[in-house]
């Protein structure tokens, strides 16, 4: 046996007590005089104590094989969503976003801007110099907020409504 290059399966016989008894007393003096050796059987001790400790070794049921094979041709769900929510919450959408650019538009929301100011805070920072206010506009918010509603319509309308069309268009012809 060449000790400079052992490896983990004869560690691991060492570790079962299978190694001959000459194979032994030559891994214990070279873990003796090898710091780095003596790491490696200290963590192979720890892996092999953590396995020793495992009473029940897991074993797949009786049908695993039969069940594995039976869902390859089950058929994935369509979606999370019925068509029937879908369509409530994307005609919901629609509504909110509908009514939400209606008042945009009639300038419901021009007068609403107005400043936080900084200035009254009570925070000591000499390191960041921070403004003394902040423009805030609601008629912006309410623009990116429509925008953010307009995006997860569409999504919903592919999800829920497109989606499963083609599918069943898809699958006529196959």
């Amino acid at each position: 046996m060449i000790m400079e290059n052992l490896t983990d399966d004869q560690l691991l016989n060492f570790l079962d007590g299978n190694a001959a008894a000459s194979e032994r007393d030559q891994l214990n003096k070279l873990i003796g005089l090898n710091p780095e050796m003596k790491k490696r059987v200290e963590e192979l001790q720890a892996v092999h104590f953590f396995l020793q400790k495992q009473n029940k070794i897991e074993q797949p049921s009786k049908s695993f094989t039969e069940k594995v094979m039976a869902g390859l041709h089950r058929r994935p769900s369509l979606s999370l969503l019925s068509p029937k929510n879908g369509l409530l919450l994307l005609v919901g959408l629609m509504v909110a976003s509908g009514l939400a650019i209606t008042l945009v538009s009639s300038g419901a929301f021009d007068q609403w801007h107005t400043f936080f100011n900084l200035g009254q805070i009570p925070i000591k920072n000499n390191v960041v110099k921070l403004p003394t206010s902040i423009p805030f506009d609601v008629k912006l918010i309410v623009k990116i907020l429509v925008m953010i509603n307009i995006v997860i319509g569409f999504v919903l309308l592919d999800r829920t409504i497109l989606r499963p069309i083609f599918q069943k268009r898809a699958e006529r012809f196959n």
